[in-house]
């Protein structure tokens, strides 16, 4: 049973099923979970949120004092497409049996085969509608669920080996990266099986209406005219027609096929729109869009790492829905630039980016020892999937009283450059 209490009143042993207020407002970028830390306890009774959720059957002590059961918490968005979701609910119910979990290095084998797969379905699906043709969702629908299961599997082995993809492959390529990109964004939402289905096809078509533009603009190394600047803006509105009425496409995927451009400040295209008339599907297919391609070798730019392209997502003002681009970082298991994590030594750290040698292990910096709460000599680590020691989740540099954050952030990530530099 869920029951909802103050921040104050939260002790340890409960289970801690979310919080009611801004996801900026609590220190946690874990959404359930057993409180078992003395810190921990602190950070909820010393945060904003308004109340705390507490799962009582998965706790280890009784709640007193509880009030009513609260609403189900819901992010903001001002177009649900419920009628979107009980088409998809209609046509893709059947339950999905929950993949046994994997190590990155057994996940990465089974990943390199759907990669390759997907290059021959997905090219062939995105050709006949360059020709005109009509799509046959059906003939995909099998590899979507591929790249669900192995999502579960281990999220992070499908997410890293998408972003490797030749210029000449990129447009389908890029496809199926956001379509794998959506499914785990989705399921870190705790969304039913049938909306991850139709965020996958949505993630497969968002960038349908390429098709439509002359391929020399779109491999074109130089900087685009006016006119080839309206002839790609006009893309989702092209993607949107070519999808048309075809009863097998859910409504999420012509929904973020025509908007995943769209900002919340209103400067995006086609339409302009701003904040709450931006649906949640297109602002997560924004953020996802935009991570692949960034991430991606293109005729006209070399990739940015991980840790680069979400420092600098997130310094882009009014861009992205800052709330869901915290829980997107989440659900890749990167941190960006210059953040500060927490490791499970009992030690904090700034990242500092990835290997160049290998894009899924973080170069770190330790400083701090939350044990004896002292700085510590600065010292260079590497943190690698599935061994060693890793990354708990992100700190508040306030809650461990880290005066002067910025500077020393600053100083620590020179220092690194420098000694990079050296090397």
């Amino acid at each position: 049973m869920l029951r909802c209490i103050n921040p104050s009143e939260v002790e340890l042993g409960m289970f801690i099923h979310g919080f009611e207020g801004s996801w900026l407002d609590h220190p946690f970028w874990r959404k359930k979970f057993l409180l078992v830390e003395e810190p921990d306890l602190q950070k909820i009774r010393t945060s904003k949120v308004k109340a705390v959720i507490v799962d009582q059957d998965r706790s280890m002590v009784v709640a007193d004092g509880v009030s009513a059961e609260p609403d189900v918490l819901r992010l903001p968005t001002a177009t649900p497409l419920p009628a979107a979701l009980r088409e998809v609910a209609r046509r893709y119910s059947a339950p999905a049996a929950k993949p046994r979990k994997a190590s990155f290095r057994q996940e990465i084998r089974q990943a390199d085969k759907i990669v390759a797969k997907s290059r021959k379905r997905v090219g062939a699906m995105f050709e006949s509608a360059r020709l005109g043709q009509a799509l046959r969702l059906r003939e995909v629908m099998p590899l979507i669920d591929e790249i669900r299961d192995s999502v579960e599997r281990n999220s992070r082995a499908l997410t890293s080996l998408v972003r490797l993809k030749s210029k000449d492959e990129y447009t389908f390529m890029h496809s199926v990266a956001v379509c794998t990109l959506m499914v785990n964004f989705a399921r870190q939402l705790e969304m039913d099986d049938a909306t991850i289905r139709a965020m996958g096809v949505a993630g497969l078509l968002h960038d349908l209406g390429k098709m439509a533009v002359p391929q020399a603009i779109l491999d074109k190394p130089d900087r685009l005219t006016d006119d080839e600047m309206i002839t790609i803006r006009s893309h989702p509105v092209r993607g949107h027609a070519l999808i048309g009425n075809n009863p097998e496409i859910p409504d999420i995927a012509r929904d973020v096929c025509l908007h995943h451009h769209e900002k919340i400040d209103g400067s995006g295209y086609p339409f302009g729109l701003a904040g709450d008339e931006i649906s949640l599907a297109a602002r997560m297919g924004a953020i996802c869009d935009v991570y692949d391609a960034v991430t991606s070798d293109r005729p006209y730019k070399k990739p940015w790492t991980p840790s680069t392209a979400l420092a600098r997502m997130l310094s882009w003002q009014g861009h992205f829905d800052e709330r869901l681009m915290q829980i997107f970082i989440t659900s890749l298991g990167q941190y960006p630039s210059g953040a500060l994590v927490r490791l499970d030594d009992s030690r904090l750290a700034v990242v500092i980016d990835n290997c160049a040698d290998d894009p899924e292990a973080m170069r770190l910096t330790a400083f701090y020892c939350t044990a004896s709460l002292e700085e510590t000599e600065p010292c260079d680590i590497v943190v690698m999937p599935d061994r060693g020691v890793q990354i708990v989740g992100v700190e508040r540099p306030d809650f461990w009283r880290l005066e002067g954050w910025d500077d020393r952030r600053l100083t620590l990530l020179a220092n690194a450059a420098i000694v990079r530099a050296a090397a």
